[in-house]
């Protein structure tokens, strides 16, 4: 009886670019922004990324756009999801009785807690550059910087595979 033997090697990753956005903007804002600059039609999806941290559940939004026309599909993802735990216990006893709420911030992509948002862009073709659309995202005054990101080299490279 023959043995067979599959390779796996064969199996490229995704193909896509990465842009890291730094911004105090708010996702929708950012996706309004990102929609007139690029001459995209992000919209938000139904549904988050969700991820469950021991306790905490994180929502990270997610906004989508596929482009026909160039086979590309654009995804805006925010990195940070921020909760505030209230405290069981008061900081000080006597009148004056307080209670400390912390917050617990979570990230999509740990390895870059700086980072706000992150544009990530499925290419079907080769011939897709994304500097063109990394100026235009930097001409937009919101936005702090933005910056082309090496996804091979992120150790959470798999929390961007959501599809």
């Amino acid at each position: 009886m023959a043995i067979q033997k599959l390779v796996l090697d064969t199996f490229d990753d995704d193909d896509y670019e990465l842009i890291a956005i730094h911004s105090s903007l708010p996702s929708y804002r950012l996706a309004f922004l990102l929609n007139k600059a690029l001459n995209l039609a992000l919209f938000r999806k139904k549904e988050d990324i969700n991820f469950k941290y021991d306790n905490i559940v994180a929502n990270f939004p997610i906004y989508q756009y596929r482009d026909h026309l160039q086979y590309n599909t654009y995804h805006l993802l925010g990195n940070k999801f921020t909760i505030k735990i209230a405290s069981k216990k008061d900081a000080s006893e006597g009148l004056f009785a307080v209670k400390e709420d912390s917050y617990v911030t979570k990230y999509l992509i740990p390895e870059l807690k700086n980072v706000d948002y992150f544009l990530k862009i499925n290419t079907e073709t080769s011939t897709f550059l994304s500097k063109p659309q990394l100026a235009k995202i930097l001409d937009i005054s919101q936005v702090i910087t933005a910056y082309n990101v090496e996804y091979a080299t992120l150790k959470s490279k798999n929390n961007l595979i959501f599809e």
